[in-house]
């Protein structure tokens, strides 16, 4: 499957194998966003009970969406396979993180069992049992404000209970899942099992984080013969709190009755261990309304360019939200605990609601409904007609003077000390031939894009003040800095520094349209801020993929959170990476940013780009004041220097 195509994906390795099918990384052929590729073993692909499973796994996570299940975006047959794409993700299973330590302590295992009894509530409450919950389906991700987020994966082998599912049923007597983990029902194959067997199963989960091994060990018959009628040895001789013994025991009842009999019951009794649900299911669990604070309330504006600041604190360490207080913490003057507590809640419930704003915008995304910026449609005509090795440039002077706007503008470029001297054109015509065509249709696509940024509603203007002098930053030293390696195009790597954040603007003016439709106020600052940062690259890749800008541009959009190390010196992606993090350490950023982070974010792009520490001093001197000037207020003197600083390399 290497090197080829399915569903607009090209297969770049296999990640793993499960008992339906392989899961391989992809990288989308237009944005080169990545992504994960479960595809069906193609030697059981005739068989269509297994294939409506297949696809019945799709459909089941599509219908939870939760923060703590992986998202699924996107499914269905190419050729002769059967595909289903999810999120990529980072980080290790929980299988990795036990073969690597062995066990888990009693807080962080209260935090795990929290997400995932949350994610499995949400789950049952559409009338889906997972039937195969194991450490080798529970990813740990790196999420950056909440370490170790739980990701629940594979519902292959989900039984949807609903009336009317499709593959809802499977054999009587059929027994599915895994030995180790399954429940006594389970081992049975009870056709009647419901979602009270996934509660035994986290018991399982639970037993084997705490203690270093199962219950009941074994081959698989020992291990089924053990849930059936065994006596497990008892949590408290490893040394287990009395209060987790009583509540993972209860799990592991072999009545069914006997158990907790919801995951809110579970739930509930994590609360008490100092456990919190990420989002609220229920008017009990749920917190109190948190008032609306506008973008342009909580958004900071970007610093003064003429002053870069000194070096800041490192941001503290996320705290463990479910972790309870401790008696200092509990008594410390000011309500500080209190307040932190609710600070990681609001945090928790920002990740949740940003994770279904997101399913939104995707939606939007693959429909094509929601509302992009597009090239004016003088600059479009101009870049067809530039396509014609025939075409006369008073053919394109004619077009682009259509648009007064655009027409103005592109005279004071031309008459800069750049282009112009000491002879002024008072022609488009003379424009058009002064310029090139490249620097043309180049200056046409940055045009555009500052008037993105240049939003008429005054809450995203406000609320993004400063971010057009940030990407000009970006965009100036990803030029400068592809110029010292060599192996990319100039022009290229501005044009992706330039567009980096193109999507910020429009997520914000979706998520302002969200709310100004809603019959409540929703959404606040950490939400916004969330969504943004979230949901940006993807819409701004689309972006640059109907702008017609190269595709090392759209991709370097897209991937701009991580380092590509498999191109290295090649890959637009990492020097515009770099570059961003330089404008961080400069001072060049509308958000303030973790010191400690931007300092690893440089070494890594410095090693990677095998630069040295002079060559990158010399790309960032002066930044500021080379930025700051491209901002002046006059028209004249804004675009004369930003097409001289441009192209001045």
């Amino acid at each position: 499957m290497i090197g080829s195509s399915l569903l607009n994906y090209r297969v770049i390795q296999q990640l793993g194998a499960g008992g339906l099918g392989v899961v391989y990384e992809g990288e989308h052929a237009l944005i080169g966003r990545k992504a994960a590729l479960k595809v069906l073993n193609p030697a059981i692909a005739h068989d269509k009970g297994l294939v409506a499973r297949f696809l019945a796994e799709a459909r089941a996570v599509n219908a939870i969406r939760h923060p703590n299940i992986v998202d699924v975006t996107d499914y269905g047959q190419t050729d002769s396979h059967f595909v289903i794409v999810m999120e990529l993700l980072e980080g290790e299973t929980l299988a990795q993180r036990l073969e690597r330590i062995g066990k888990t302590d009693e807080p962080f295992t209260i935090t795990f069992l929290t997400q995932l009894a949350s994610a499995l509530g949400a789950a049952h409450e559409k009338g889906i049992v997972h039937r195969d919950l194991k450490p080798e389906n529970l990813f740990l991700t790196r999420y950056p404000d909440y370490p170790d987020f739980l990701k629940v994966l594979d519902f292959g082998i989900a039984k949807l209970m609903s009336e009317g599912a499709s593959g809802s049923r499977t054999s009587p007597g059929l027994i599915i899942g895994t030995p180790a983990y399954m429940s006594p029902e389970q081992c049975l194959g009870d056709e009647s099992l419901d979602h009270r067997s996934d509660i035994y199963s986290l018991g399982v989960v639970a037993y084997r984080m705490l203690t270093g091994r199962l219950p009941f060990e074994g081959n698989a018959t020992q291990m089924m013969h053990g849930h059936l009628g065994g006596t497990m040895p008892p949590l408290a001789g490893f040394g287990v709190a009395p209060a987790v013994d009583q509540l993972i025991s209860r799990c592991l009842q072999r009545q069914v009755a006997d158990r907790f009999q919801t995951m809110k019951e579970v739930r509930a009794g994590l609360a008490a261990l100092g456990g919190r649900s990420i989002i609220a299911f229920s008017a009990e669990e749920a917190a109190p309304p948190v008032k609306l604070v506008r973008p342009s309330q909580q958004l900071p504006t970007a610093p003064p360019l003429a002053a870069v600041p000194t070096k800041a604190s490192p941001a503290p360490a996320p705290t463990n939200s479910t972790a309870p207080l401790s008696p200092q913490q509990s008594k410390a003057p000011g309500g500080d605990a209190v307040g932190e507590r609710n600070s990681q809640r609001e945090q928790l419930q920002a990740i949740a609601l940003a994770s279904k704003l997101k399913d939104v915008i995707h939606k939007r995304l693959q429909s094509d409904t929601l509302k992009l910026p597009s090239l004016p449609e003088v600059a479009m005509k101009a870049m067809e007609l530039a396509q014609d090795p025939n075409c006369r440039f008073a053919t394109i002077a004619n077009e682009l003077e259509k648009d007064p706007f655009i027409s103005s503008r592109l005279l004071r470029v031309a008459n800069s000390p750049l282009f112009g001297g000491m002879t002024r054109t008072n022609t488009i015509e003379g424009v058009v031939a002064r310029l090139g065509l490249k620097q043309l249709l180049g200056l046409l696509q940055e045009l555009a894009a500052e008037q993105v940024f240049a939003s008429r509603d005054p809450v995203i203007r406000n609320a993004f003040r400063g971010i057009w002098e940030h990407c000009l930053g970006v965009a100036h030293l990803a030029r400068d800095l592809s110029g010292v390696i060599g192996q990319q195009e100039p022009s290229t790597t501005y044009l992706a520094g330039l567009f980096h954040d193109i999507g910020k603007p429009v997520v914000a003016a979706l998520l302002l349209e969200l709310e100004r439709t809603s019959t409540t106020s929703f959404i606040n600052g950490a939400v916004w801020q969330r969504v943004v940062e979230e949901c940006h690259r993807d819409v701004g890749a689309v972006i640059a993929v109907r702008w017609y800008l190269p595709r090392e541009v759209a991709r370097a959009v897209a991937e701009g959170e991580t380092f590509d190390l498999r191109r290295g010196r090649a890959s637009c992606t990492n020097v515009v990476r770099l570059a961003n993090a330089l404008c961080q350490r400069e001072g060049l950023d509308v958000k303030a940013g973790d010191p400690e982070t931007v300092a690893r974010v440089i070494v890594q792009g410095r090693q990677l780009l095998s630069l040295t520490d002079e060559q990158i001093e010399r790309a960032t001197r002066g930044i500021v004041e080379r930025v700051q000037a491209l901002t002046q207020s006059t028209p004249e003197a804004e675009n004369s220097t930003r097409v001289f600083d441009r192209t001045a390399s």
